[in-house]
């Protein structure tokens, strides 16, 4: 539910800023509007360039857009449709998230299969239409209009507002267990003997390991 929600209010807070995207083609991110967005600086967040298969970035969320729950979003191309959720918005050919991870599970997402993208281990559900990056502390949302579209967009992801060093590369393995909950933590932490230990994904949420282009 929570993450229901989440997602219902990213999708109001990202389409109000496409402006007249019903109407005529969104125009590309200006470059002050770029340079305001890529001060954010309270985490790594992640981009897929200036554009993906052709599709142009047309916005990007800066600090004073950031609700914690909701992230940091790339916005790319015009809207394709009405939202399905009637809520005022649409639905853009990409979008690209960034948040700080809350441990949850994913068993609601129904079908789903592990990958490793960037060295790290990332989901890919929804019939190929949304991806999950795992990072550092943080979680990378890819949601496309086509599986092609999430996977390029997913495969091209880079850090957006700093430069990647030996000593902190543009992904770093993640700080957390992925899909696993706040209770599968306080769980397993317990253990038989009461007594916190390593956590350890069990062998169904382990990613498999295939190879990234």
């Amino acid at each position: 539910m929570r993450r229901g929600v989440v997602r219902i209010a990213a999708i109001v807070a990202g389409t109000a800023l496409i402006a007249g995207c019903a109407t005529s083609p969104a125009p590309p991110i200006s470059a002050t509007a770029l340079a305001g967005a890529r001060s954010f600086n309270l985490f790594t967040v992640y981009w897929a360039g200036p554009r993906v298969d052709g599709i142009a970035l047309t916005q990007a969320d800066g600090l004073g857009d950031y609700v914690p729950p909701i992230g940091v979003s790339m916005y790319y191309g015009n809207c394709l449709h009405q939202s399905v959720l009637k809520l005022g918005g649409c639905t853009l050919p990409l979008k690209i998230t960034t948040v700080l991870y809350v441990p949850h599970s994913n068993r609601s997402l129904g079908q789903r299969r592990w990958i490793r993208l960037h060295g790290v281990p990332a989901l890919i559900f929804n019939h190929g239409d949304e991806a999950e990056l795992y990072t550092d502390m943080m979680e990378v949302d890819v949601i496309g209009a086509t599986p092609k579209l999430t996977l390029d967009g997913a495969r091209k992801l880079t850090t957006f507002n700093r430069s990647p060093t030996a000593a902190w590369p543009a992904f770093p393995p993640p700080q957390y267990t992925p899909g696993v909950s706040l209770r599968q933590l306080a769980a397993r932490n317990a253990g038989a003997s009461g007594a916190s230990g390593t956590v350890n994904p069990p062998g169904d949420l382990q990613p498999s390991v295939t190879p990234s282009r």
